[in-house]
């Protein structure tokens, strides 16, 4: 039987500068109280409100950004929280579980990671992840590294190609490869709360951000018994070792997950399927009629007392039964938010306290709200309406193509820094303007000064002389360009691609 107790999960220690000694229950949450403080007031979490959900570029202010949704997401991740230690309460677990004066940092934790849950996103979305990943993937052929050396290796960087009797190197070689062709969303979170912004967060509180298990870097299917946690990158080769540090500290298994991520994860599944069908309503994509009908279709055998009945038919006619046809709308989905969140937010608790065994340890393999239970129908049906009719709309297409092309774009006229030999890159870094390099010195110097400081501090750390030295410089060089392209609003992006394009 394993031992459950949370004080040894809920970490209040920090990489540098870290709290010393015992500290009392007042003083923990102070701790966590700083961790939100620093969170809510970075700039990766305003730059939020310029990195649209679904519709890219928007004006239309009712329709959500990266940074409501978050809000939105933190708001049902406190609820789900609360309901889980209410539970726990009335079963008496909380002490022997270690929760007896931890209740507060186990909020914190979860509606901080809620918060957080986005900072990594990309301008544009999927669609900007997809074109950093094709892009990189037309360059580095990751797949011609699979095996032995190559004479055919397309690979376009020399120092990244495959060569006979360089084994060590030739693995190096392999894993920036593949790394630098998988960017996600997900990983580029972890990367901004340690390697870029510095926050010094909690242990616990980095832990939550930890979606998914999987290096970047990871060739071939994951085991079975991980296939969910590992089912997209979670981090890069660039924090490989502070990650091995967290998994220490939060005594986690190779590709466990830390027990609160379950929470964050069913916040976010519960909210964005509400969320993007109101969007579509906002943006006249279809009627609320119109998407009740397309629910109703999808839901298949109507019974009743079914949970459609209890949740999406007793929304519609409570909002029919409001005699202003304007507020039918505002109505129909002030209702479905409640009925939903009122469905799945107590089945989220019991799924977590059901399998809280293999939560506690990293194990459960799957989503809290991913069974073959109605109220997993229920997202399900969300989910696909918005597949089917809001996703696919001409209109969402056509700006998810016009992102596509931005970032790509982007990608080119960047480019010039990535051709340069490790030698002129070196100077141009340390001199910052080079007369023999005009275009390069001119696209160097604007580069963020974070995103240059990262990458001057990460190179600064390997021998210049040793045979990998090449290899880890042009790696750093790469995440420089994407740390800078990735970090963009959707806005920023647009304009500095018209501008640098000539196209104003």
């Amino acid at each position: 039987m394993i031992q459950i107790d949370f004080r040894t999960k809920i970490n209040w220690h920090r990489r540098y500068r870290s709290p010393q000694g015992d500290k009392s229950e007042h003083e923990i949450l102070r701790i966590f109280e700083s961790d939100r403080g620093r969170i809510v007031n970075s700039p990766a979490i305003r730059r939020l409100q310029q990195k649209t959900q679904v519709f890219p570029l928007e004006r239309n202010a009712a329709v959500r950004t990266r940074l409501t949704h978050s809000l939105e997401v933190q708001q049902v991740g406190r609820y789900i929280a609360k309901e889980i230690l209410s539970r726990l309460k009335e079963q008496r677990l909380l002490e022997p579980y270690g929760l007896g004066e931890l209740t507060g940092p186990f909020e914190s934790i979860v509606e901080m990671a809620c918060l957080m849950h986005d900072i990594g996103n990309p301008p544009f979305g999927h669609f900007g992840e997809a074109a950093i990943n094709d892009w990189f993937r037309q360059r580095l052929f990751p797949s011609d590294a699979a095996s032995q050396p190559l004479s055919s290796d397309r690979c376009a960087i020399p120092a990244l190609r495959l060569r006979e009797g360089e084994e060590g190197l030739n693995d190096l070689r392999r894993k920036v490869r593949q790394d630098l062709c998988h960017f996600e969303g997900n990983a580029q979170g972890i990367r901004l709360v340690h390697s870029l912004m510095r926050m010094n967060l909690t242990w616990a509180q980095v832990g939550c951000i930890l979606k998914y298990t999987r290096p970047a870097w990871w060739q071939g299917e994951p085991p079975a018994t991980h296939n969910y946690l590992m089912k997209k990158p979670g981090y890069y080769f660039s924090e490989e070792s502070y990650i091995d540090r967290l998994r220490q500290e939060l005594s986690l298994t190779p590709h466990g997950r830390f027990p609160l991520t379950w929470i964050m994860e069913a916040a976010d599944d519960i909210s964005y399927c509400v969320a993007d069908l109101e969007d579509a309503v906002e943006k006249r994509i279809f009627s609320v009629e119109e998407l009740y009908q397309h629910l109703y279709d999808a839901w298949g055998t109507h019974k009743k007392g079914s949970l459609f009945s209890q949740v999406v038919e007793n929304a519609w006619e409570k909002s029919r039964s409001n005699t202003l046809s304007r507020s039918t709308e505002d109505q129909f989905f002030m209702y479905l938010r409640v009925n939903t969140l009122n469905k799945l937010v107590p089945y989220a608790a019991e799924r977590f306290i059901d399998n809280m065994a293999q939560i506690y340890q990293g194990e459960f393999n799957h989503a809290l709200l991913e069974d073959d239970s109605s109220y997993s129908q229920l997202l399900e049906l969300y989910k696909n309406v918005a597949v089917r009719h809001v996703f696919s709309h001409p209109e969402v297409e056509q700006l998810e193509l016009q992102g596509y092309r931005v970032i790509s774009g982007l990608l080119d006229i960047y480019s010039p820094l990535l051709q340069l030999s490790v030698e002129a890159f070196s100077e141009l870094v340390e001199k910052e303007r080079v007369r023999r390099l005009p275009i390069e010195s001119r696209l160097f110097h604007k580069l963020s000064p974070r995103h240059r400081l990262a990458y001057v501090e990460a190179v600064s750390k390997f021998d210049r002389q040793q045979p990998d030295w090449p290899v880890l410089e042009f790696y750093y060089r790469c995440r420089l360009i994407q740390d800078y392209i990735s970090g963009m609003t959707d806005l920023y992006a647009w304009d500095e691609y018209r501008k640098l394009m000539a196209v104003e």
